[in-house]
């Protein structure tokens, strides 16, 4: 064997160990880049399910709150027995139902254990009491224990075994100051749930949702849902963990769902194993509703590692193609476009699109792999700024709802509060005076008893259209409750608000409204209250006070007037 054949069987050795070795470590960066890019789309997706879950259940999470702050509801709950609060009561539970999304509601008195529902259907209407709670009956044991953990809010998945339904439950305690005086809230239809949140057509994508202590509330596999969770020592749960091969798994995400208690802003991830099969667990906390949002991620279907092993055998052919371009071409092939990957996953980290990709990457594998990974990163950016124009819209959908009167989209009493507190503070600081308005229509009861709700509602529909046609277009009318309405009226002259609301009385009294064509048009007439809010000195409540005394006037006088409140 010469010199030449030993130079040239030992700058083989040296190859083949040179391209082991680089094979070795294209092959870890490899696995390294499909691991973070794994991780960075399990936080988008765990993201994305959070404000997609968010919508439906936080819209009936502040309707439910309201409710539970009703006025009707408190002062009937104080005095149950009193058969003028109780119906007061039970028209405003009615009301609310139409509001709901389900179309039903739920109030349990703790003083008597009276429960009153009604459903879609309206199938209990005039008999809204259904049974009266037992603290000895188990199905009963619920109640109970919300009010003893006395907690504001619960969410519960659970069969209502008297009513024969199984949904998710938001229960709000009734409180009176510091005083429980019961429990109400409403039900999201547990299938619609399931199918609009966790029942997701995505290959290797699954979603499921716990409450505070892992027990889960909503699972695509229903046997494994732990319904009734309230009612149960943690022991006896169905927890997220018994998903989990490992007990070190088990472990490890009950200690990430503690530290996201602590810092719910963040997202937690870990690889474990599932059926003998790694799969990728993000985690998202949700305070707004106490619950766990976890997305499970089998590494297998979302990204086989199999897509790669065409750039690995590409970079081990062009080593055995040239010992001497081995310098050059990994600097120029694989290297350097890594590295800029590399940068392009730390600049999605951070939440930008990467920008230090080339315009034109390397015609290779490689290449291609910037190519997928551009259209990734565009995907996820575009995913990302979808969900944050949905959380926004959706967030300024439920800010105008908490504010509009439902049925007439005037202006509802919290929504008339902030332009009343707004323009307070102008009168104060730049002496910029306003008018009030109290209307109240006359005789309205009485078109509810003769005609119905619906012509009543009507009739309201009927008179918020003519304030709207009559007030100008930076002036305020809001619903202030019943038949009640409230003008807020931009301006230092007396003698327009009274024109104003003369000219709104005679329009209310000229017109009427056909609901029934086998009966006379229905007709109608106010009487109006006027204020000029002009003294600083003067509170926002003594010049709500002084309208509501000129509307006493008014009716005290004969009704279908307007009167205008005089200091003497």
């Amino acid at each position: 064997m010469n010199l030449k054949t030993r130079f040239m069987l030992l700058m083989l050795a040296l190859f083949l160990v040179a391209a082991g070795i680089v094979w070795i470590l294209v092959r870890q960066l490899s696995e390294s880049i499909v691991e973070e890019w794994v991780t960075r789309y399990a936080e988008k997706q765990v993201l994305y399910d959070k404000g997609r879950t968010l919508q439906p259940i936080l819209t009936e999470i502040a309707l439910s709150r309201q409710f539970a702050n009703s006025h009707q509801l408190i002062s009937w709950a104080r005095n149950p027995e009193d058969p003028d609060l109780k119906r007061q009561a039970i028209a405003e539970m009615e009301n609310y139902r139409l509001n709901f999304a389900d179309n039903s509601y739920f109030v349990a008195l703790r003083e008597s254990g009276d429960y009153y529902h009604n459903n879609a259907a309206n199938e209990y209407a005039d008999s809204q009491y259904r049974y009266s709670l037992d603290p000895d009956r188990p199905a009963d044991s619920w109640f109970y224990k919300i009010i003893k953990q006395n907690r504001d809010m619960h969410l519960n998945v659970n069969p209502d075994v008297e009513l024969g339904v199984t949904k998710l439950w938001i229960d709000m305690l009734l409180r009176d100051g510091d005083e429980i005086l019961g429990v109400v809230g409403t039900g999201l239809d547990l299938t619609h749930l399931l199918n609009s949140v966790v029942n997701k057509d995505e290959p290797g994508i699954t979603s499921l949702f716990t409450d505070h202590d892992g027990a889960i509330q909503l699972y695509r596999d229903q046997s494994l849902i732990d319904f009734g969770s309230i009612t149960k020592a943690s022991a006896d749960k169905t927890r997220v963990d018994r998903l989990f091969s490992d007990d070190a798994d088990k472990r490890a995400v009950q200690e990430l769902m503690r530290q996201l208690v602590a810092d719910p802003g963040e997202i937690k991830t870990r690889f474990v194993t599932i059926d003998d099969r790694r799969h990728l667990v993000g985690l998202a906390y949700i305070p707004e509703i106490d619950w766990y949002e976890v997305t499970l991620l089998d590494l297998n279907k979302v990204l086989p590692f199999s897509h790669f092993s065409g750039i690995l055998l590409s970079f081990g052919l062009m080593l055995l193609a040239s010992l001497i371009m081995l310098h050059l071409a990994l600097n120029r092939f694989v290297l350097n476009p890594l590295t800029q990957l590399e940068s392009g996953m730390d600049e999605i980290r951070e939440g930008h699109y990467p920008q230090s990709l080339p315009q034109t990457p390397p015609n290779n594998e490689v290449g291609r792999l910037m190519n997928h990974f551009r259209h990734m990163a565009r995907a996820v950016q575009s995913a990302r700024e979808e969900l944050e124009q949905k959380v926004l819209n959706r967030t300024e959908a439920l800010d105008r709802l908490t504010k509009t009167d439902a049925l007439t989209e005037l202006l509802n009493r919290r929504g008339m509060q902030e332009q009343l507190d707004n323009q307070w503070q102008l009168l104060q600081r730049e002496r910029r005076r306003f008018g009030l308005v109290w209307l109240d229509l006359d005789h309205f009861k009485q078109i509810n008893d003769r005609y119905g709700h619906k012509a009543g509602d009507q009739v309201l529909l009927s008179v918020a259209e003519q304030l709207r046609k009559l007030l100008r277009g930076y002036d305020y009318a809001a619903r202030w409750g019943g038949d009640e309405f409230l003008l807020l009226i931009q301006t230092d002259r007396l003698d327009l608000i009274e024109g104003l609301s003369e000219r709104i009385r005679s329009s209310v009294a000229e017109s009427s409204i056909v609901y029934d064509d086998s009966q006379p048009p229905i007709t109608i007439t106010l009487s109006a209250g006027c204020h000029l809010a002009s003294s600083s000195d003067e509170t926002l409540e003594k010049a709500l006070q002084a309208a509501d005394t000129a509307l006493y006037e008014a009716k005290a006088g004969g009704r279908n007037r307007l009167a205008v409140h005089s200091p003497q």
